[in-house]
């Protein structure tokens, strides 16, 4: 049997075996866990298929209910990029806000065969605005953790004194938890009565949460959060776990096992007209999915109407009003002279009530040199005089020379009624490079694979070989600004992409994850070349769009939601020598390549400060 063959004989072999488990495709735990919960107390098994039947033979009409349900997010965090920002926060507030009332800007690429039984669920989020003793809060607590992940099985991450964080009134509020989650798990959530009122509400990685920041493709558009949640109000997979299995869901077409990525409709199993795999109980990509149904609402509701009544009647959305507010902030790094890697900055501050009531909230605001100011909230429990530090979200810095500033706003949500500390400023100075990270995805074939990054002087800062198949590897850098090349190498000059495995590797910087260069297909050898710059003007995004098909045979088109309308786009195509090929100015979403020979080309797309650039192969007949 030669090589190839035998290559193909094991991907085959490796596809049917381990590929429901592969780190590239979506992991829920949530069904995991209730069996899990189940086998050890069996009583209460007994207690949720009561409560089946209860939810099974409510009304079935809910067309007119809604329902604004407060959020609490607890952002549990052993690293600085761990602890991510109150904008990637809200990124997600926003993602469910509108999937959960179909206001979802893809709701459009439904199939229009689902037209008639896809709905929105009448369900709106908010950020708590007062604590269950009734004081002003934000709805977002942020506590350092000496636990540098958390598993699925466990429940740490729920108590305070484990190394998690305490739920607050789960009768009344939404608790989602943010952090570290190992085993290639993307998230969990808790059914209606499947375990401890503690350990109540959803659970996601922070890599897979928001739609900026941290969140990594392809699940970066906030849907991981969408889909548990549907587990939360009680809705099953689509498959029903099982093969052509129940979902509880009577508009529900059966299928027959979880869809991964993306397909074309229809996508035919268990005799049915296609499987609706855009529906967010299903396992496709995040970019992928856009609709609940009638059905799903109806099981919703008549969820929330037999176990989670107090969600309705929760006053957690109310602000409090507060009689004074008065507090001060003062800067404690950075400060003075920095050396070591030190791009991005996370800065620290200190704050101080100085009122005689406690404060409970404010809001940081914040920047460094010219850049955009970030903004921060805090939350806790200061009585008069008492302090607290905070570690702020990351910010890039470019230079030497730097000058932070920070400012205190809206203390318990009211006006401070003595501004005059609540500014401050102070310089500092920096030595060193940008954090980078190096991610490697290997192929069933790791051992062929080795790589190497050189500076632009040609000289070799690290390389790495001997691999594990079908891992991720994250490399951490300190790069100064300049130029580097990353050598990625296959002994048997079938590169790692996509005969053999979903291998690919990127560079990322560590502030919010941007990606600066990517690469996935090649044959024995290539190269990556990138450069570092701490600041830039213009935005440039690696695969933010979806090209498709890919390879094409020529007609390429293009999602350009991406960008504003109405202001034409520039598209230009590279080889891979770096030569500019082919370049039109256009409103439309197609390209034409046909008269081009088949190969890899760089597809670049710029309007104003944005450019998006994406790899494609040209495959004609």
């Amino acid at each position: 049997m030669n090589n190839t063959l035998f290559k193909l004989w094991i991907s085959l072999f490796i596809l049917f075996s381990i590929s429901v488990n592969s780190f590239s495709q979506r992991t829920c735990g949530s069904t995991e866990k209730m069996n899990s919960y189940f086998n050890k107390f069996p009583a209460q098994k007994i207690i949720k298929q009561k409560l089946e039947k209860k939810i099974l033979s409510a009304s079935s009409d809910y067309s007119k209910q809604s329902v604004i349900i407060p959020v609490v997010f607890h952002v549990v965090y052993n690293t600085p990029e761990q602890n991510i920002s109150d904008m990637q926060i809200l990124s997600q507030l926003d993602v469910i806000n509108k999937d959960f009332n179909r206001t979802n800007t893809d709701a459009l690429y439904t199939p229009s065969s689902f037209n008639s039984i896809v709905a929105s669920m009448q369900i709106s989020f908010c950020l708590a605005q007062r604590t269950p003793n009734g004081n002003p809060t934000n709805g977002i607590i942020r506590k350092q953790t000496n636990q540098t992940e958390f598993q699925l099985y466990d429940t740490l991450i729920h108590y305070n004194s484990l190394g998690g964080s305490d739920a607050w009134d789960t009768d009344k509020y939404l608790n989602i938890w943010i952090s570290n989650i190992g085993g290639g798990i993307l998230g969990w959530a808790q059914y209606p009565a499947a375990g401890n009122i503690n350990t109540d509400g959803v659970v996601i990685d922070f890599r897979h949460f928001g739609t900026i920041g941290t969140s990594v493709s392809p699940y970066n558009l906030g849907r991981t959060t969408t889909h548990e949640l549907g587990h939360y109000f009680n809705l099953f997979h689509v498959w029903g776990d099982n093969y052509c299995g129940n979902d509880w869901v009577n508009d529900t077409p059966t299928q027959e096992e979880a869809n991964f990525g993306c397909k074309s409709h229809p996508h035919i199993s268990c005799n049915n007209s296609g499987d609706m795999f855009m529906n967010f109980m299903d396992y496709t990509d995040d970019n992928c999915m856009n609709s609940f149904t009638i059905g799903q609402r109806n099981r919703v509701w008549s969820s929330i109407n037999t176990y989670r009544t107090g969600l309705i009647t929760s006053d957690g959305c109310n602000p409090v009003v507060a009689s004074t507010s008065n507090a001060s902030i003062e800067i404690i790094s950075p400060e003075g002279s920095i050396n070591g890697c030190n791009n991005p900055i996370y800065p620290k501050v200190l704050i101080k009530n100085k009122s005689i009531d406690n404060l409970y909230t404010c809001l940081i605001k914040y920047k460094i040199n010219s850049s955009a100011y970030q903004y921060q909230w805090w939350n806790g429990n200061l009585s008069q005089n008492e302090t607290d530090s905070i570690s702020l979200s990351g910010i890039a810095i470019g230079g030497t020379s730097h000058m932070i500033e920070v400012e205190l706003l809206q203390p318990n949500n009211n006006q401070d009624v003595d501004t005059s500390d609540n500014y401050a400023i102070k310089l500092f100075q920096t030595t060193g490079g940008t954090s980078v990270n190096i991610n490697l995805i290997t192929d069933n074939y790791a051992n062929e694979t080795s790589w190497y990054l050189y500076d632009a002087n040609n000289n070799l800062i690290d390389s790495s070989g001997n691999l594990s198949n079908n891992s991720h590897y994250i490399y951490n850098h300190c790069l100064e600004n300049m130029c580097y090349k990353l050598v990625i190498n296959d002994t048997e000059g079938d590169g790692f992409c996509c005969n053999y495995g979903n291998g690919s590797i990127s560079v990322n910087k560590v502030l919010n994850n941007q990606e600066i260069a990517q690469l996935s297909y090649f044959n024995f050898s290539d190269t990556i070349n990138f450069c570092i710059s701490a600041l830039n003007n213009t935005e440039i995004f690696i695969n933010k769009i979806k090209v498709f098909p890919n390879p094409t045979n020529g007609i390429l088109f293009f999602n350009s939601d991406f960008f504003m309308k109405d202001i034409p786009i520039i598209a230009q195509v590279f080889d891979l020598g770096g030569r500019l090929v082919f370049s039109e100015e256009t409103t439309e979403e197609e390209i034409d390549l046909s008269n081009f020979e088949n190969g890899i080309y760089i597809l670049e797309l710029q309007q104003r400060n944005k450019i998006t650039k994406n790899k494609i192969i040209l495959n004609k007949p």
